[in-house]
């Protein structure tokens, strides 16, 4: 046994399968909490929910920032909006870590596969419609458009401080159809705020101490190095190999096979 608790074993499933998420999920604009999540889940028995989440958050962090960068060198991060909104998503991380250190286990649990299920079957119903994608973005925005957009971004925030991901999963369609986005400009963009989110919310967890919540730094300093090098890999060939409409399948079954692993951990753990 090494690492606390964590067998050699359950590290290296975790780190096998967590840089597959980093390759597919840089290119989606989400940091992969999704399936980060419920991948500790499973393989680290001994660590509770609120243990989990920092290391996601870790594994976010450097997923988004990698896939900032890649769709950065193709102009495809609106800086100003992505900065903007994440400075309305603070509230928000606030509140998601007193969410998750506040009630049970198991509540944190189901609000993440609820999340989860929701989040799937509308991009499922967007693919199965074919609904189309804009294709210019813009460049000023109404007030009205702005205050719907800030009010969603904390939104984003809640999700990233409860639940430990990248919050994509809100800001990606956000960027989409409130701000009439292309989809890879919007995933850049949603990136951008996740790199800057994830960091915060991770802080929030380190400085509240007393709320029984173990850091593993150790596990964090092996797997992220890692995880970064494949989501670099990943946007990378995404970017040029992956059409739009094929990322937006990957992304839904994945969330869908997320749930799946929550919902077992729920009922058999």
């Amino acid at each position: 046994m090494a690492f606390e608790g964590i067998s050699v074993e359950a590290l290296l499933i975790v780190a096998v399968l967590c840089a597959i998420v980093a390759f597919f999920y840089s290119n989606l604009g989400l940091g992969g909490g999704q399936l980060y999540v419920p991948i500790m889940v499973l393989a680290f028995e001994s660590m509770e929910m609120r243990d989990i989440v920092p290391l996601s958050l870790t594994f976010a962090f450097v997923t988004m920032l990698s896939s900032t960068a890649t769709h950065s060198s193709k102009k495809l991060v609106d800086f100003k909006l992505g900065v903007r909104l994440a400075l309305g998503g603070l509230i928000g991380v606030l509140g998601g870590v007193l969410f998750t250190l506040s009630v049970d286990d198991w509540i944190v649990k189901s609000a993440f596969v609820t999340l989860l299920v929701i989040v799937a079957t509308k991009m499922m119903y967007d693919i199965y419609r074919k609904k189309k994608d804009a294709l210019v973005c813009p460049t000023e925005f109404t007030r009205k458009r702005m205050l719907a957009g800030m009010g969603i971004s904390v939104l984003t925030g809640l999700l990233i401080g409860s639940f430990g991901i990248g919050g994509g999963v809100v800001s990606v369609p956000l960027i989409i159809y409130v701000f009439k986005f292309e989809p890879r400009k919007a995933i850049g963009t949603s990136a951008l705020m996740g790199a800057i989110l994830t960091p915060a919310a991770f802080l929030a967890y380190v400085l509240d101490s007393g709320a029984g919540v173990t850091i593993h730094y150790d596990v964090a300093l092996v797997l992220a190095p890692l995880i970064m090098v494949m989501a670099i890999i990943g946007s990378r060939w995404g970017l040029e190999k992956l059409k739009t409409r094929v990322v937006k399948t990957i992304f839904t079954c994945g969330v869908y096979l997320a749930a799946a692993g929550m919902i077992y951990s729920l009922l058999f753990q």
